[in-house]
């Protein structure tokens, strides 16, 4: 039995216990729950319908028995025919006038009882007659579900006893009673009647109605199941307890694990025929004393496991909670030392793109104060013949002022801001010459570099240049020349105004 797992050893337990099966044939059971996929009531219907299975090992798979062959019953020896004489046709007419009403009376008296005792069930117990198609016809009654099989029962017992909720009947099948008898290890009370026997109706009146025996059942918290022999269920359990006397009752209990019955429920005690209830609860009480201490033994341990069991479980569900905080607090730090990775990546991003910025500004200011000082009067041998040239003076915001000239038709007021924002490449503080606060410009050195025009890159001024009577602020104007500017051309005064710096000026456009 080692190779069968806990729900087959379960289901054998039950099969061997309903049946009664031997000991020494535990094979045999394994081998016709097999054949019923282990379906344990498929297997008990099918073992009190058709007997055991008795399959060969090394053969194929078992078949249903095949039912015995009928033997045709043996026919009496022939004996010589008496001839008797018939009689005549007056003798027939008159016998048939007389008996005809009797008859006919008969038929009626026999369906009035009939209709009756399906109408009364309890009538044929007090009278002591059945009919003969009333238990043909619940010989014939198909089985129909366990719990209104048990209802049915219920309901009868109360109406025969006159009273309801009598005992504390079971409402549900015998296996199902089983079950619960076995989990929670209760006393299992099976109480099956047949209605062929007299002492019935004075057993459930005077016996089982008593409020003492109802109270001994309710105190000691017992299942009681109770049927009929003329269901299939009842009839099955009957015979599987060997019942011989009715009214039976059976005390069924949990029985330790033994080597060839683990876990297995037997039969304690059995009680047959008609006993008053004194002497009833006498027996009861012998039976559940005796096998009480057992039953409370287990129920220590099976509490003490379900107590360990539901530590255990507390245990794990804090060891799980605690690995979930765990891996919380690991998860935080992860996003935490995430988020300032990248804010740091951000950070170094920005301060790269701002040195790239300066230097790409530099090297513009650079390029383009190369491109000033090849255009401007003020850094070439010559004026050009019949140029233009405009006057500026232009007041830093430094507070010194300088006076510088222009091609006025050549150059535009966008390189009055150039020559402005590369002063300080064009000029450099050592060479600067100042004089009561001016500064002329003229004939200075510039070391050119080979500087070029920086790509991805848009120059923004931080300055604008104001001319002051009126004031009239210049644009930043790459096509408008200077002497097409009033206020540059021939002679212009202006002064130089800082802009407040944004977030977005003199960014780099890609």
């Amino acid at each position: 039995m080692d190779y069968l797992d806990p729900l087959q050893v379960d289901a054998l337990q039950q099969f061997i216990t309903v049946t009664s099966w031997p000991e020494n044939d535990i094979e045999g059971a394994i081998q016709m729950l097999t054949v019923c996929q282990w379906n344990v009531e498929l297997a008990l219907t099918r073992y009190f319908d058709e007997g055991p299975l008795r399959p060969n090992p090394n053969g194929p798979p078992p078949r249903p028995p095949t039912p015995p062959p009928v033997i045709a019953p043996r026919l009496p020896t022939p004996t010589p025919r008496t001839i008797v004489p018939r009689p005549s046709f007056l003798t027939s007419a008159i016998t048939s006038i007389i008996f005809f009403p009797l008859s006919v009376i008969s038929k009626l008296a026999h369906t009035a009882y009939y209709i009756f005792a399906m109408l009364f069930p309890f009538l044929p117990r007090l009278t002591g007659l059945y009919p003969a198609n009333l238990g043909a016809a619940r010989s014939q009654r198909r089985s129909i579900n366990p719990r209104d099989t048990a209802a049915r029962f219920i309901r009868d017992f109360e109406e025969e006893v006159g009273q309801s909720d009598v005992l504390p009947f079971f409402e549900g099948g015998y296996t199902q009673a089983l079950d619960k008898a076995k989990r929670e290890l209760r006393f299992l009370i099976v109480l099956l009647q047949s209605d062929e026997h007299d002492d019935t109706t004075k057993f459930n009146k005077e016996v089982l109605a008593s409020p003492d025996v109802a109270k001994f059942i309710r105190e000691h918290d017992i299942i009681l199941w109770g049927g009929n022999v003329r269901e299939s269920e009842a009839y099955q359990v009957a015979n599987a307890l060997s019942c011989t006397r009715y009214p039976f009752l059976g005390i069924i209990a949990h029985t330790p694990a033994s080597t060839s019955h683990p876990s297995a429920m037997s039969i304690h005690a059995r009680l047959q025929g008609f006993l008053p209830p004194e002497s009833l609860l006498a027996n009861l009480n012998t039976a559940i004393s005796r096998h009480e201490p057992t039953l409370a033994r287990i129920r220590a341990e099976r509490s003490e496991q379900e107590a360990a069991r539901a530590i255990r479980a507390a245990q794990d569900s804090a060891y799980e909670a605690s690995l979930a905080a765990d891996r919380e607090r690991e998860r935080v730090r992860e996003e935490r030392e995430r988020i300032e990775r990248e804010r740091a990546e951000e950070q170094e991003r920005i301060e790269q793109e701002k040195k790239d910025f300066e230097a790409r500004k530099v090297a513009y200011k650079k390029w383009r104060a190369a491109q000033i000082k090849s255009q401007m009067v003020d850094f070439v041998a010559a004026a050009p013949q019949g140029a233009k040239i405009a006057r500026i003076s232009i007041r830093l915001t430094s507070g010194d002022r300088i006076v510088t000239r222009f091609l006025a038709d050549r150059q535009t007021v966008e390189d009055v801001y150039g020559f402005v924002d590369c002063y300080d490449l064009l000029h450099p503080p050592a060479e600067s010459v100042t004089t009561q606060g001016s500064t002329t410009s003229g004939g200075r050195s510039f070391e050119e570099a080979s500087a070029e025009k920086p790509e991805n890159y848009t120059h923004a001024y931080k300055f604008n240049l104001v001319s002051p009577l009126p004031r009239v602020v210049l644009p930043v104007d790459k096509s408008r020349l200077i002497c097409d500017e009033k206020t540059l051309w021939p002679n212009g005064n202006l002064i130089v105004e800082e802009v407040e710096e944004s977030d977005d000026d003199g960014e780099a456009e890609h």
